[in-house]
């Protein structure tokens, strides 16, 4: 069964906190279509430090009735894979290794390097 296994949880953070997608994208000098892209993502793309601590700046700057800072941690969701705790329980399991997972690149994680490296 295939699950995902880090939630983008960027939407939600958004709402929370009454950020408006045109204003994260001003402050982050993004398209309006690159943040767009941003929240609609259902797992996290794919996105180096430099650009994840600039959105969460972002975020921290424009948060209404912010309480505390907005962190990487707000905005995934990890659910650990039930075969590999399993695994982990049970170490002399006969089971072999189970096939990789590979993650196809899709145009939505180039665009959102791309637009936030720049920024």
């Amino acid at each position: 069964m295939n699950q995902t296994l880090i939630k983008w949880k960027l939407k939600e953070v958004m709402a929370r906190y009454d950020i408006k997608a045109g204003d994260l994208a001003d402050e982050l000098n993004l398209s309006a279509n690159s943040v767009s892209n941003l929240r609609k993502a259902k797992t996290m793309p794919r996105l180096d430090g430099h650009s994840l601590n600039n959105l969460c700046n972002a975020l921290n700057r424009l948060a209404h009735d912010l309480e505390r800072q907005i962190t990487p941690f707000d905005l995934i969701d990890y659910t650990p894979d039930s075969d590999t705790s399993a695994r982990s329980e049970n170490p002399n399991s006969s089971k072999s290794s189970t096939p990789s997972q590979h993650r196809k690149s899709s145009a939505i994680d180039a665009e959102n390097q791309a637009c936030l490296t720049a920024a």
